[in-house]
C-alpha cells in the first residue's frame, strides 16, 4: 500500500476541527451570538472617528481700537512664548483692531489636549503679558462642532428680543441640562463680551457676535435670533445617537417660560440624523453585498455553496465586529466602509476553499478525504493571497498627518477581517460544509439546467485550450500567444493615455452631499449691525433658491458669525430622496448671492463632506519680511503676475488663476514670531492638488532667487505654504514610500511561499494588467485621481495577486506532478476558471451597490470594480503566456547552470 503523503500545517489545522466537527459548532455558535450581540446593542455608533488634531486656538479680545498695538502688547509676545515650548511645532498669529488669535500646531507626539495645557500654563506664568486681554483656549476636534462640540443647541425668540436676554435664558438651558450626568459640557457661545480698554481703563461691554437659525415651517424657512449651546457628552456612557435622544428628551422637558412666551430651543447642528444616514446606507450596501456574493455563488458553483459563502461571510463580520469592540474602536463611516471593502476582498477564501470542496467531492471519497485534498490544493495559496492582501494594507496605519489619522481604522479593519477569513475559511467552511454539502454528492437539478453553470464550463475548457496549442498545434498557438501578449501591452499603454486625461485632487468633492455651507466675508469697516443685515438678505436668498429642500439652517456652528465674517450651514433633504445634486443646488444659492448682496461682501457656497472643505482661495504664498513697504510692493508683483495667468497642468490641459488678492491690510500675520504677508489665489477648475503644483512652479518661474535677491529678499522670504493642501500632499506623498515598501515584502513573502525568486515577479503582472481597468474606469465615471482612488489601487492589487496567485500555484502543483509547463498552465487556466471568475464577480457585486448608492466612496469602488475586471480579463488570456515564457527561462537556466557544473566537474578530473 502506498504511503499518504504527510499533510501539510494546513491541512493538518483544518483537519482538527473537522474531525472535532462538535467543538468547532459549538465555537461557531458562540461566535455568532456573541457578534450579533455586540453589533446589535453594545458597540458604539459614530459618524466619522475623532482625530487627533495637533492644533489649538488660542484667541481673545483686546479693546485698543489699535491692530498694530494689539500685535505688539499680544500676538508678538504669544508667538515668542508659544515657539519656546519644546512641544510646538509652529505658530500662526493674527491681531486686528480689538482681536487676536494664534493657530499652534504641536509636533507629532504630542496629545493636543495636553499641550492646550501647556499653553496655557506658559500664559498664566508669563511676565509682562496685559492682563485687559481677554484669553481662551481651544483644542481642535476637526469632527466637533466649533471645533470641541458633540450638538449644539439654538436658543432662540419667536419676536424680537435683546441680546441680554437671549443669553439669560441660554445659562438657564446649559445649567439645567449639565445637571445630567451624561451631559459633561453645556456651554452658550457668549455674543457680549466684557473687558477693560487699556486707554481708558474702563470696563466695556461690548456685543461682538450674532447667530441665526432657520427652521423650516409651513411657508419655507423661518430665520430667528438665536443664541448657541455647545454641548458634549460623557463618551464612554453615551454613542452619538443616544446623546442625541437623551437631549431631545431633555429639552423637551425645559420651561422658558419665564423669559417669555417666544422662547424656545431647539437642536442647532447634530451630527446623529447623518450618522444614520451613513450608517444606514453602508449597512444596507453591505447586506446587498451578502446576497449578491450568495447569488453568485449559486449561480456558478451551487445553491449549498451559496449557503456556506452566506453563513461564513456573516461569521466574519461577526467575529470583526468583536474585535473591533474589544480593541475598544467604534461602528462608524470608516469601519463599516472598511467592512464593505472587505467583503470584497475576504470572499476570496471562501470561493476558493467552496469551490475546491465542491470539485473534490465524489461517492468513493469520504468528506475528510474531501477536506484534506481540498485544502492541499488551495489552502498555501489561499494563504499566501491573504497575507499578500495584509501586507499590501499594513503600511497604511503608518501614515503620519490628518489624513494617516483619518483612514487608521480602515487598514486595521480590513487586516482584522483578512486574517479572521483566511482561519475561518480552513475551519468553518469544512464544518458547514460536512452538514451542507459533502455528504451530497449527487449533481443537483438547478445545477444540470443551470445555463449561467455551463456557459462557465465551456468558456473556462476554452480559456484552457488556447495555450494548449503551443503543444499541439505551434502554427495557430504561437500567433495566438502573441496576439495576447501584445493586447495585454496595449492595454497598459492605454493604462496611461487615460492616467494622463485624469484630473488630481487629493480631496475632490463628492458628487453630492447633504450639507453645503455659505461663508460670507465682510468689507473692512463693516458694522455688526451692517453684518445682521446682509445675513437677512442672505437667509431670503436660501429660501428663494433652495427653501423646498432644506432641513435647517444654522449659523455658527463653526464659527461665531461677527462683522469680519459669517458662516451659515444648510442641512439639506437626504440626497437619496431629491432629485437635484448639490452642486446645482450650490450654483443656484451662488448665483443668487452674488446678485442680491450689496458691493464689497463676498460670498462663498461651499459643500461639507466627510474631508475638510476646499479653501475659497487654496493658492497662498507667503512673503516673510518685517517692512511692510517692501512686503506691499512684492506682494504687488506677484498679484500683477498671477492674476488671470494659465496654468499647465501635467496631462497638458490649462486652468487660470481666477483671483488674485493682495494681503490684508488692517490685519497683522506671523508665522512663528516672523511677520508674514499672504497673497492668495483662486483657480477657475477644482483639481487643486494639481493646480496649487502647478501654480507654485509657475511663480517660481519669474521670482527666482536672483530675482528676489535685487528686490532686498533671501530665496527663504518667499514661502509656499498650502495650509491643509500642504498637509494632505504631505500625507498622499507617503504613499509613494509605503506603496514599494509593501510590494518588496509582498516579493519577500511569495518568494518563500514559492520557493523561486522569478515566480513573484510573475504574480505582480496582476498589478499592471488592473491599470487600464484603473485609470479607465476613472476616466468613464468623472472621478479624479485622488486619495480614495489610491486607497482603492492598494486594496485592488490585493485582490488581483490573488488570481495569479492562484494559478501559479496550481500550475507548480501539476508541474510537481509531472506534467509539462503547457499542459500545467492550461489546466490551471481551466480548473481554475470557475474560482478565479467567481472570486472576481463576488467583488465587482458586492461593492457596486455602494459605488452606485455613496458618492462619497464612489471613486475608490470604482477604482477596484475595473481595476479587477480588467486584470482578471489579462490573468484569463494573457498570463498563461507569461507563466510559459517563465519556465522556458528557467529550464534554459537550470540547464546553463548544469552544463558549467558538469564542465567545472570535467576539467577537475
Amino acid at each position: 500500500m502506498a504511503k499518504r503523503e504527510k499533510d501539510n500545517v494546513l491541512v493538518r489545522f483544518s483537519s482538527w476541527f473537522f474531525v472535532n466537527w462538535r467543538f468547532t459548532l459549538l465555537l461557531w455558535v458562540f461566535i455568532l451570538g456573541s457578534g450579533a450581540a455586540i453589533y446589535t446593542n453594545v458597540i458604539k455608533r459614530e459618524g466619522f472617528p475623532p482625530i487627533q488634531f495637533p492644533l489649538s486656538v488660542v484667541s481673545g479680545t483686546y479693546f485698543v481700537d489699535d491692530a498694530s498695538k494689539v500685535d505688539n502688547d499680544v500676538s508678538l509676545p504669544l508667538s515668542k512664548l508659544f515657539t519656546s515650548l519644546d512641544s510646538v511645532d509652529k505658530v500662526q498669529a493674527t491681531a486686528g483692531d480689538n482681536f487676536f488669535s494664534a493657530v499652534v500646531q504641536f509636533k507629532t507626539d504630542v496629545i493636543p489636549s495636553e499641550g492646550t495645557r501647556q499653553l496655557q500654563d506658559a500664559v498664566a506664568n508669563a511676565e509682562g503679558f496685559p492682563a485687559q486681554a481677554s484669553v481662551e483656549y481651544t483644542t481642535i476636534d476637526p469632527a466637533g462642532f466649533l471645533n470641541k462640540y458633540d450638538m449644539l443647541l439654538s436658543v432662540y425668540s419667536t419676536e424680537p428680543t435683546t441680546v441680554a436676554k437671549l443669553e439669560e435664558a441660554a445659562r438657564y438651558v446649559s445649567d439645567k441640562l449639565i445637571e445630567n450626568a451624561n451631559i459633561t459640557l453645556a456651554e452658550p457661545q457668549n455674543l457680549l463680551q466684557t473687558g477693560v480698554n487699556p486707554q481708558t481703563n474702563q470696563e466695556e461691554t461690548r456685543q461682538t457676535a450674532f447667530s441665526r437659525i432657520g427652521l423650516v415651517q409651513e411657508d419655507g424657512v423661518e430665520f430667528y435670533q438665536s443664541l448657541v449651546v455647545g454641548l458634549d457628552r460623557n463618551a464612554d456612557n453615551l454613542d452619538i445617537l443616544e446623546f442625541s435622544e437623551l437631549v431631545s428628551e431633555k429639552i423637551t422637558e425645559l420651561d422658558l417660560s419665564e423669559f417669555g412666551e417666544s422662547f424656545e430651543v431647539t437642536v442647532g447642528a447634530d451630527y446623529a440624523e447623518s450618522i444614520t444616514t451613513q450608517i444606514s446606507s453602508l449597512q444596507s450596501n453591505l447586506f446587498t453585498g451578502l446576497l449578491a456574493v450568495a447569488v453568485v455563488s449559486l449561480l456558478l458553483i451551487t445553491w449549498r455553496a451559496s449557503i456556506i459563502t452566506g453563513l461564513f461571510m456573516i461569521t466574519v463580520m461577526a467575529v470583526t465586529i468583536a474585535v473591533l469592540y474589544l480593541l475598544g474602536y467604534t461602528l462608524n463611516t470608516i469601519t463599516l466602509f472598511a467592512l464593505v471593502l472587505s467583503l470584497g476582498l475576504f470572499v476570496d477564501d471562501a470561493t476558493i476553499v467552496v469551490e475546491a470542496l465542491d470539485a473534490n467531492r465524489t461517492k468513493k471519497k469520504k468528506p475528510l478525504e474531501v477536506v484534506r485534498n481540498a485544502i492541499k490544493r488551495v489552502g498555501s495559496a489561499s494563504f499566501a493571497g491573504t497575507f499578500t492582501t495584509v501586507l499590501v494594507f499594513l503600511p497604511l496605519a503608518f501614515i503620519t498627518g490628518i489624513l494617516g489619522e483619518f483612514i487608521r481604522l480602515m487598514p486595521i479593519t480590513i487586516i482584522t477581517a483578512l486574517l479572521t477569513s483566511l482561519v475561518l475559511s480552513l475551519t468553518v467552511i469544512p464544518l458547514l460544509a460536512k452538514f451542507i454539502l459533502l455528504n451530497h454528492v449527487q449533481e443537483s437539478w438547478f445545477t444540470r439546467i443551470n445555463p449561467v453553470s455551463k456557459l462557465e464550463k465551456h468558456v473556462g475548457t476554452f480559456v484552457g485550450s488556447l495555450p494548449r496549442y503551443m503543444k499541439t498545434n505551434k502554427k495557430i498557438g504561437r500567433p495566438i500567444a502573441v496576439g495576447m501578449v501584445v493586447l495585454s501591452i496595449v492595454m497598459v499603454m492605454l493604462a496611461g493615455s487615460f492616467a494622463q486625461k485624469l484630473s488630481f485632487n487629493i480631496f475632490p468633492p463628492s458628487k453630492d452631499s447633504d450639507q453645503i455651507g455659505i461663508q460670507i466675508t465682510y468689507p473692512n469697516g463693516f458694522t455688526l449691525s451692517e453684518a445682521e443685515a446682509v445675513v437677512d438678505t442672505v437667509n431670503t436668498i436660501i429660501n428663494d433658491q433652495v427653501g423646498d429642500l432644506t432641513r435647517r439652517v444654522t449659523y455658527g456652528s463653526f464659527n461665531q458669525p461677527n462683522e469680519r465674517s459669517a458662516d451659515a450651514l444648510v442641512e439639506l433633504v437626504p440626497f437619496n430622496t431629491r432629485d437635484v445634486k448639490s452642486p446645482e443646488l450650490m450654483e443656484r444659492l451662488q448665483n443668487g448671492l452674488n446678485d442680491g448682496l450689496p458691493e464689497g461682501v463676498s460670498t462663498r457656497v461651499i459643500q461639507y463632506d466627510a474631508g475638510p472643505p476646499a479653501s475659497e482661495f487654496p493658492l497662498m504664498i507667503q512673503i516673510y519680511t518685517e517692512d511692510e513697504q517692501k512686503a506691499s510692493n512684492l506682494a504687488s508683483e506677484i498679484v500683477t503676475y498671477i492674476d488671470g495667468a494659465e496654468l499647465t497642468r501635467t496631462n497638458g490641459t490649462t486652468a487660470t488663476i481666477d483671483r488674485a488678492k493682495l494681503p490684508n491690510p488692517v490685519a497683522i500675520s506671523r508665522v512663528d514670531d516672523k511677520r508674514v504677508f499672504e497673497v492668495q489665489g483662486s483657480f477657475d477648475a477644482d483639481d487643486t492638488s494639481a493646480l496649487v503644483i502647478a501654480a507654485e512652479e509657475y511663480v517660481k518661474e519669474k521670482f527666482t532667487p536672483e530675482y528676489l535677491n535685487e528686490r532686498g529678499f533671501a530665496e527663504s522670504d518667499l514661502g509656499f505654504d498650502f495650509g491643509q493642501e500642504s498637509e494632505n500632499e504631505e500625507s498622499f506623498s507617503a504613499l509613494g514610500v509605503i506603496f514599494p515598501i509593501a510590494l518588496l515584502a509582498m516579493y519577500i513573502l511569495l518568494a518563500l511561499q514559492f520557493r523561486s525568486a522569478l515566480q513573484p515577479l510573475l504574480i505582480f503582472m496582476a498589478i499592471p494588467f488592473s491599470l487600464f481597468g484603473v485609470f479607465g474606469g476613472l476616466y468613464l465615471t468623472n472621478n479624479s485621481l485622488s486619495f480614495f482612488a489610491m486607497i482603492g489601487l492598494i486594496g485592488l492589487i490585493g485582490i488581483a495577486v490573488n488570481n495569479t496567485i492562484l494559478l501559479t500555484d496550481y500550475a507548480n502543483q501539476e508541474r510537481r506532478d509531472g506534467e509539462d509547463a503547457v499542459d500545467a498552465i492550461a489546466n490551471a487556466a481551466t480548473k481554475r476558471f470557475r474560482p478565479l471568475v467567481t472570486t472576481t464577480l463576488t467583488t465587482v457585486v458586492a461593492l457596486l451597490p455602494l459605488a452606485l448608492s455613496d458618492p462619497f466612496w464612489e471613486a475608490l469602488a470604482f477604482t477596484i470594480i475595473f481595476g479587477l475586471l480588467s486584470s482578471t480579463f489579462l490573468v484569463l488570456l494573457s498570463f498563461p503566456y507569461y507563466y510559459l515564457a517563465a519556465e522556458w527561462l528557467r529550464t534554459k537556466s537550470a540547464k546553463l547552470a548544469k552544463n558549467v557544473v558538469r564542465k567545472a566537474t570535467s576539467s577537475r578530473s
